[in-house]
């Protein structure tokens, strides 16, 4: 007799779920991006290179977690999700806290890959237990929940990781990063249950239904709308990478600011506003979806063109246009008005593009379904992101001089009107897609299968 499934259905455990999941991805991006603020006072205490720092920030950790990542969204839709992510959660967690103790480069470039293997356990299987727990007309908000834990990550972690090096130095930074991810561990595996697959769209998965993973690739590639939706999410995140990698740098030679200044006006400017944005992006997109499963598509591409003027006035407004605010408070600049509006508008994409994939997917399939969405569009829009805005600034130094890098920006903020446009493609046949996968979920059981993502 198969057990009876676990009770996912009540609005509180929900709100469990999404709180401990923001927790989980916030620590993944907060021991993730926390060495990035910490380079210099490494670099002194160990005697290392620029080179060999850019090696520490870089591929020690994501050529690690690009090679885990399938294998354990693999793992995830055969094993018990939340025990697979609670592992990982402790494994990156172990490696961070262990950083603070290291004497050396090697030391320090094993650490970095040890946080690689644990972290590519999470966001994949995270996605496919919110999809098996959440109604598909709840799931883009359910899944947005993921993105802001990231976004929130990277702010603690740079702020945090600053403030902590400079009252207790850059070891003991590693070990409070890493410290809380013990206790959220035992916490996801004591108290998140694991729900049946295809649970939330009342139908059971057999073990049958799983395939190979070059069959499961075919599957999502023979779909128009998600090799439409592969490309327009990559050229979204080349903007939204580019941008999250330079902005700090832009801020502080236009503003002539410090880096602590710089840092804070990021984090009220940015990843602040983005969060909301996250938010409600997938809370319009459930709504909107529930009358048209465009939506899926159409959210994503208004909200990206909306986002580009805004984007465009940040990087153009004259800085020393400042607004007094009172009460001591330093000048504040008007293009940071523009820079909060961009910030929410730009996020909305995410959680809509993260439901689509899921509703696509087969039921057995929706971790690796994630990996694979996640190494073809972040591969590409984060790996190039940073580069392309790096050598258009170096190019445009003659021309601009200390604005290249302001130029550089705007030229790449034109990946936000390429992604818009590929929604626009993929729209066409996101309804038909959807159908289909619908059909093969029933299918695979014989029964009616009543979800509509």
């Amino acid at each position: 007799m198969s057990a009876s499934p676990p009770d996912v259905s009540s609005s509180a455990y929900r709100r469990y779920l999404y709180a401990i999941i923001v927790g989980v991805m916030m620590l993944s991006t907060v021991d993730r991006h926390v060495v990035a603020i910490l380079v210099d006072p490494i670099k002194q205490d160990l005697g290392l290179t620029d080179s060999q720092m850019g090696w520490i920030l870089g591929p020690s950790f994501t050529l690690v977690y690009t090679a885990a990542v399938l294998p354990l969204a693999r793992w995830a839709d055969r094993g018990v999700r939340r025990n697979i992510i609670a592992l990982g959660l402790s494994v990156w967690s172990l490696f961070t806290m262990a950083t603070g103790w290291v004497q050396g480069y090697l030391q320090l470039f094993v650490m970095r890959m040890g946080v690689g293997i644990g972290e590519a356990s999470a966001s994949p299987a995270i996605q496919s237990l919110v999809a098996d727990t959440v109604p598909p007309e709840h799931r883009s908000r359910g899944l947005s929940f993921i993105s802001v834990g990231a976004v929130l990550g990277i702010a603690v972690g740079m702020a945090g990781g600053g403030w902590v090096n400079e009252l207790w130095g850059w070891r003991a930074a590693f070990v409070i990063a890493g410290a809380p991810g013990l206790f959220v561990a035992l916490l996801f595996r004591m108290t998140v249950r694991e729900p049946m697959r295809g649970q939330s769209e009342g139908r059971a998965a057999e073990p049958g239904e799983q395939r190979s993973l070059l069959e499961d690739g075919r599957y999502l590639l023979s779909l128009p709308a998600m090799r439409w939706l592969v490309v327009a999410h990559a050229f979204a995140l080349l903007y939204t990478s580019g941008k999250g990698a330079w902005e700090p740098s832009f801020i502080i030679r236009t503003y002539d600011m410090g880096t602590g200044a710089a840092g804070t006006w990021y984090f009220l400017t940015t990843p602040i506003p983005s969060m909301f944005g996250l938010w409600l992006g997938g809370w319009l997109c459930d709504r909107w979806s529930a009358r048209d499963e465009r939506a899926y598509l159409w959210v994503p591409a208004v909200s990206l063109l909306a986002s580009l003027p805004f984007m465009v006035l940040f990087l153009l407004w004259p800085e020393d246009h400042r607004v007094d605010l009172g009460g001591g408070l330093p000048l504040f600049p008007v293009a940071f008005a523009w820079s909060i509006a961009s910030s929410i508008l730009g996020a909305m994409h995410s959680a809509p593009f993260l439901s689509l994939v899921q509703g696509l997917a087969r039921v057995r399939m929706r971790a690796s379904a994630a990996a694979l969405f996640s190494l073809t569009g972040t591969g590409v829009g984060s790996a190039i992101g940073p580069l392309v805005v790096g050598y258009l600034s170096q190019s445009f130094e003659v021309a601009y001089g200390e604005d290249s890098l302001r130029w550089g920006l705007v030229w790449l903020s034109l990946g936000f009107v390429a992604s818009a446009a590929v929604c626009g493609l993929a729209a066409r046949s996101v309804r038909s897609d959807l159908a289909r996968a619908r059909a093969e979920r029933s299918a695979s059981t014989g029964g009616h299968d009543p979800a509509r993502g």
